[in-house]
């Protein structure tokens, strides 16, 4: 009879590998070749999760997450260098993880949420109250990336505006730049708590004794409003540095020469100042593009960069010509486009006009339009021709109305011989 036996024996849990089984100074020189919020993602993977997520334990890290932790720097965490598809997916607690992992209220600086859309900000609660952040980026879009539209999200302003009281109301608060998601910016649909926060942390500036400019080196005393739209717009989005009003020197010479000072970008929404950011500038309006964001359009008759706002391209000779080089007279009707320079001008019946009394410019359809719904305000926008081409429509009507009542009565014509005819059945 043959032997039906086997030499192997059954694998017990004991005689699996984990990765934990590597020697902790290993597995620390490899985090070191992530970025910071996988780093940290790794470290919170070797420890149990429902340490994180309870507020009232107390946490007990393994090893090899306190030593992923302590080998590095959490000043600055930045989500842009995770991957999107990553980010994407980073939930409220897996940030409120994260946060407590690295004891972000007493050390993190700067904190920049690119790509979290799946949050509503109530992960952010292990901040409350710190003294230490100085810079948070709601907009969830990278550095150089166009907010608008904004991304689909669901962060909160009823979740995150009580986190960031929290924080201006702290003695000592360090708070510098905030950069709002852009869905908060439209005054219409602002809840008054956020507009709150904004007159506040205004207000915080004007008290502050550490916000010194970085050109003169004064203390900035006296001074509202550093939060305009979703942005601070007195402060470097990089350096972080404050400047004054008398040293911010946006005049238009200062500006076109290079001089230093702070601009927004008209593409990203952010405000750098020149030391950190190189930008191109219209030479109508003055507004800026960081070069990282693109170059400005040129004009085809003097070659000057300008802004899409400025640049026009005529209806009639094709020729794409800055405010400073030729008058355009555009329509300002709701997606009409019309427009021409004034050297096109022939004075035909669809040319666009400039009105004496009001300063407006329209076609003559789009006046005619304003008229028949009652929008048209000024009297003298109205072209000669308009009385006639409303006579001519009423006209029009009128003849519809006509036809459609003959139709009615030949109806009832042929309607009124069928009973007749049923009468006539009837009495024989």
């Amino acid at each position: 009879m043959a032997y039906s036996g086997t030499n192997k024996r059954r694998r017990t849990a004991a005689d699996t590998l984990h990765i934990s089984d590597l020697p902790i100074g290993f597995i620390v020189d490899v985090s070191a070749y992530l970025d910071k919020p996988s780093r940290a993602i790794l470290a919170l993977a070797f420890t149990s999760s429902s340490l994180w997520q309870n507020d009232n334990l107390m946490h007990q890290s393994s090893p090899i997450t306190t030593a992923i932790v302590s080998a590095s720097q959490w000043d600055i965490l930045d989500f842009q260098d995770v991957e999107k598809e990553l980010a994407n997916k980073l939930t409220d607690d897996d940030i409120n993880a994260i946060l407590k992992c690295i004891n972000a209220r007493d050390v993190l600086k700067r904190i920049k949420l690119c790509g979290c859309v799946n949050i509503t900000g109530i992960g952010l609660n292990p901040l409350r109250g710190s003294v230490v952040l100085e810079q948070i980026d709601l907009s969830l879009v990278g550095k150089y990336q166009i907010p608008y539209p904004p991304p689909k999200s669901k962060i909160s302003e009823e979740a995150v505006v009580p986190i960031l009281e929290s924080i201006v109301s702290s003695v000592g608060c360090s708070l510098k730049c905030i950069q709002l998601n852009t869905n908060w910016t439209r005054e219409w649909q602002r809840p008054y708590h956020l507009r709150d926060f904004k007159r506040r942390y205004n207000e915080l500036f004007s008290t502050r004794r550490d916000m010194i400019c970085s050109k003169c080196n004064l203390v900035i005393e006296g001074i509202d409003d550093w939060m305009q739209g979703n942005h601070n717009r007195k402060i470097c989005y990089d350096c972080l540095a404050p400047i004054c009003s008398d040293c911010n020197d946006y005049s238009r010479e200062n500006v076109l020469n290079g001089g230093f000072c702070i601009q927004s970008c008209n593409t990203c929404d952010k405000t750098y100042c020149t030391d950190c950011v190189t930008s191109t500038i219209c030479t109508n309006c003055l507004d800026t593009k960081c070069k990282e964001c693109g170059e400005m359009e040129v004009c085809d008759e003097c070659g000057e960069a300008t802004c899409e706002n400025c640049l026009n391209t005529c209806d009639g000779c094709n020729e794409t010509r800055c405010d400073n080089c030729v008058s355009f007279l555009q329509c300002q009707g709701d997606n009409c486009g019309k427009g021409h320079c004034e050297d096109c001008y022939n004075g035909e019946e669809y040319d666009v006009k400039a009105c004496g009394d009001c300063i407006s410019t329209f076609c003559t359809d789009c006046n005619l339009d304003l008229i028949k719904t009652h929008g048209l305000e000024c009297r003298a926008c109205a072209p000669e021709t308009v009385p006639l081409t409303l006579m001519l429509d009423d006209i029009a009507k009128h003849r519809e109305e006509i036809a459609r009542l003959r139709k009615d009565n030949e109806e009832m014509a042929k309607e009124n011989e069928e009973l007749r005819e049923k009468l006539k059945r009837i009495s024989l």
